[in-house]
């Protein structure tokens, strides 16, 4: 039975994004996110990799975001306020900061961070950052349990990471040996990467978005560069008609010498000329760099003055606006992905080797606090905390730790010191200094 032709325009695609509009080719679809990202991920990282070791552009997008997830070893604070044991863990971190750093960076760049935790020889947690290639993709597999392998990650019944199949040596490292992945426990392993979409076990470069962006603006730059190059080549040309002026105008090649170098004269042979063809205007060659820039940092999510350094157009309150909006951004980084799967079980990793040594005391939940974002307005911020302390809506704790120190540090200094403060500057005073 044939459908009504009302009934069959109910089930065309009207919307734009899904017609068959030769402006969307047939391979421009997401149909199989998960396993399109793990197909891509290798060469992804691998470009990714090169882009930051290879562009400018590229290789500021890594450090601020490095700098930013992870600019210093957290403050640490238990439920018990064992201060010992506080100070004891954040010296441990303030000790692995590069190597924590290092997961951070690899998480960007890569996709994902793959850290063993291991224990030395005098008991204590010890850290090996490995290349996230160690996790061998080839590993795709069912179990006979229910279980399955992909990618290297290893999962139960009930879809709950229990191992990780990892390679002893990474394959560009030098003597490695070829032996297959061994296969270790989940709770010895960090594995660190962000989940774009549902069932997705492995992570994809955070600059996969724009990385034919990075390549085509690496090449727009070298383009305007051998231009300006070649636009400095000015010299000069001079033509003999009767050969007798100069005594080169006969020569042939190879004695012939038409290279041109700034500020140079050259005698062209009896009989030739030289044409030189119209330079194509740069156009807005400047303005399509700076609209790509943007682009590029949009992409990553990243404010543009904070990865160029170009402060040109922007004013005090669009960077601020900026700013904050990276802030969230990077608060919730650290809260759904850094202390949940890399310091938390960091801790906890700690805290049993710490037991299992002998010394043995209570050990709670512990809070992590990152140093707080440089003040651009450290006067006016400073009241606000005020404000809101003597409101009871912060507490001197946290307002201590989002500067980066303890306040039980802080009110030792204090107490300690001996210092009569002078008397505060008057308003009009403060006005003045900052007027000038």
């Amino acid at each position: 039975m044939k459908l009504p032709a009302v009934i069959k325009r109910l089930f065309k695609r009207n919307f734009d994004a899904a017609s068959g509009s030769p402006r969307w080719p047939a391979w421009a679809t997401l149909s199989a996110p998960v396993a399109q990202t793990h197909a891509a991920a290798y060469l992804a990282g691998g470009r990714a990799g090169f882009a930051v070791g290879s562009t400018p552009m590229a290789a500021s997008l890594a450090s601020v975001y490095t700098d930013a997830i992870f600019p210093d070893a957290p403050s640490v604070k238990l439920a018990n306020s064992n201060r010992a044991v506080e100070q004891e863990f954040a010296l441990w971190l303030a000790a692995n900061t590069a190597a924590l750093r290092l997961v951070v960076r690899s998480q960007f760049v890569n996709g994902e961070g793959l850290t063993r935790m291991r224990v030395d020889r005098n008991g204590q947690l010890q850290l090996q950052v490995l290349n996230p290639e160690q996790l061998d993709r080839s590993i795709n597999q069912d179990l006979a349990n229910g279980g399955r392998i992909v990618a290297g990650v290893e999962l139960s019944a009930q879809d709950e990471v229990i191992a990780y199949h990892i390679l002893p040596d990474a394959v560009d490292q030098p003597f490695a040996t070829i032996a297959p992945a061994q296969r270790i426990p989940a709770d010895d392993v960090i594995h660190v990467f962000e989940q774009k979409v549902p069932g997705q076990r492995r992570g994809i470069s955070e600059l996969a978005p724009v990385l034919t962006r990075l390549h085509e603006l690496s090449k727009l730059q070298d383009a305007m560069l051998a231009r300006a190059n070649t636009a400095a080549l000015f010299g000069g040309f001079v033509q003999d008609a009767t050969g007798q002026a100069f005594g080169d105008a006969n020569a042939t090649p190879p004695t012939a010498d038409l290279s041109l170098e700034p500020g140079a004269l050259r005698i062209l042979p009896v009989g030739t000329t030289i044409t030189f063809p119209t330079m194509p205007d740069t156009g807005d060659a400047p303005a399509l760099v700076k609209v790509m820039q943007h682009e590029i940092c949009a992409g990553v999510g990243m404010p543009y003055a904070l990865v160029t350094g170009d402060l040109k157009d922007s004013n005090y309150s669009s960077s601020k606006l900026g700013l904050e909006a990276f802030k969230r951004r990077i608060k919730a980084l650290r809260a759904s992905l850094l202390i949940p799967t890399v310091i938390e079980p960091l801790y906890r990793r700690w805290a049993l080797l710490r037991l299992l040594n002998g010394q043995a005391s209570m050990i709670s939940n512990a809070t992590f606090l990152f140093p707080d974002w440089a003040s651009i307005e450290p006067k006016k911020e400073a009241e606000a905390d005020v404000i809101l302390l003597n409101a009871g809506l912060r507490s001197r704790a946290e307002i201590i730790s989002a500067r980066g120190r303890d306040i039980q540090d802080v009110d030792q200094e204090i107490a300690a010191d001996h210092f009569e403060p002078k008397a505060l500057p008057s308003a009009s005073q403060t006005q003045e200094t900052e007027n000038d």
